[in-house]
């Protein structure tokens, strides 16, 4: 080869060809490789199934979160191994290069140990969709609604307008209340004496009602489940259905507010804890004057 090349080129010698040649070898190399992992990243969304139709638009969202850090991951990774292969060809000895990162690396491995586990664990929360952003969440001791993630931390907002920032390595247990729908619970407390028929038809039919006036709050028909408790304020009848993401609240409202004005219009009576109910109200009698 050095033969043929100085036969070829005559003056120009073969060790500078050569050399050039592995280098642009390498940067082709690298660039196929760049190709290959950027046609992977845009087929990512197709392995992370959504949980269902509604789930789509999110699967989107976290895949190209996903795509952005690997990509990002994947260039660094390379553009250092392209860098180091070059200087070699070109005659610089970067054996004390890669000794020196080596130690600067293992000072920084120790010294960054809770980085890399709260970067870790934010990889695998957004890779299993665990939460995302808009997600009422309870963290430990704290709740709120998730408004930014990051693979370091999650940034919790709650009722108050108080900001968490919990770092990724320290979730070890999350609950989500409002992954794909939520649920709205009422309870209803009615005296010993009424007729639980009568109460059960009357609740049937103002859930009925409910789902039929706000069907895109309303997911399905209300259900009461029954008797929930007996106690000496009365008999707890509960009732729940299920509702998007956060409209629970609004939901529960609105269902109680129409059960307080169709058992007053039916002649049913509600009860308190710790009160009974307005008809079995007894006064005391007056104290007889001296």
């Amino acid at each position: 080869m050095p033969q043929f090349l100085r036969e070829t080129y005559g003056l120009i010698e073969a060790p500078l060809i050569i050399p050039l040649l592995r280098i642009a070898g390498i940067v082709i190399i690298g660039y196929l490789v760049l190709k290959v992992i950027e046609s992977a990243l845009a087929r990512l969304s197709l392995i992370i199934p959504p949980s269902d139709v509604l789930g789509v638009a999110r699967v989107e969202q976290r895949a190209e979160t996903l795509r952005h850090i690997i990509w990002s991951v994947s260039r660094g990774i390379l553009l250092v191994i392209i860098v180091l292969t070059v200087s070699s060809e070109l005659g610089f000895d970067i054996a004390p290069i890669l000794a020196s990162a080596g130690i600067v690396g293992l000072a920084v491995g120790f010294g960054a140990q809770s980085l890399v586990k709260d970067v870790i664990s934010g990889f695998f929360i957004l890779f299993e969709d665990q939460y995302g952003v808009g997600d009422g969440v309870k963290i430990g001791d704290m709740s709120g609604v998730v408004e930014r993630m990051t693979l370091r931390a999650t940034v919790l907002r709650n009722l108050e307008g108080q900001v968490h920032v919990i770092p990724n390595g320290n979730i070890h247990s999350v609950t989500v209340m409002t992954k794909g729908w939520a649920r709205a619970v009422v309870d209803v407390t009615v005296p010993h004496n009424e007729n639980l028929d009568r109460v059960f038809e009357v609740l049937q039919r103002i859930g009925t009602r409910l789902a039929q006036d706000w069907p895109d709050r309303v997911l399905e028909q209300p259900t009461i489940l029954g008797v929930e408790k007996m106690d000496e304020s009365g008999v707890t009848i509960r009732s729940i259905v299920k509702t998007p993401p956060f409209k629970q609240a609004d939901v529960s409202r609105e269902w109680r507010r129409r059960i307080k004005e169709e058992f007053d219009r039916v002649g049913i009576e509600l009860t308190q804890r710790g009160f009974l109910p307005i008809h079995e109200k007894r006064e005391e009698p007056e104290k007889a004057r001296g």
